[in-house]
């Protein structure tokens, strides 16, 4: 494994190419939408961008979820055009051949957000 931004998500350990890694960042304000699917939380602007929130909790975080609140850690991560920003416990730091951490294709996140979207 190359280098990769490791983070904890969903009281996991997640690696994050640095390639697909743009920058980290706060969450200032969150937009719900209530017609969203798992895994957007909401929407909120970034340098003047509009980006989806995603929670990486795949069970939405269990008994001690919470919503995302101004000040938490976001992961902004990106696919060609496509941008989003994950939702983050905490940024652990740039690591390279990390031990104890899934790793997370940033193409496959998408793809599958894609499908539940236009099935």
């Amino acid at each position: 494994m190359s280098e990769v931004v490791v983070v904890v998500a969903g009281g996991k350990r997640w690696a994050l190419p640095t390639a697909r890694v743009r920058e980290v960042a706060q969450l200032s304000a969150l937009t719900p939408v209530p017609t969203a699917p798992p895994p957007v939380v909401g929407l909120t602007q970034l340098r003047g961008q509009i980006v989806p929130v995603l929670d990486l909790a795949p069970d939405g975080g269990g008994e001690d979820a919470r919503a995302p609140r101004p000040g938490d850690a976001l992961v902004v991560v990106e696919l060609g055009p496509v941008r989003a920003a994950l939702w983050v416990e905490r940024v652990l730091g740039v690591e390279s051949d990390p031990a104890g951490v899934e790793p997370l294709d940033v193409g496959a996140l998408f793809d599958d957000l894609r499908k539940r979207v236009n099935p």
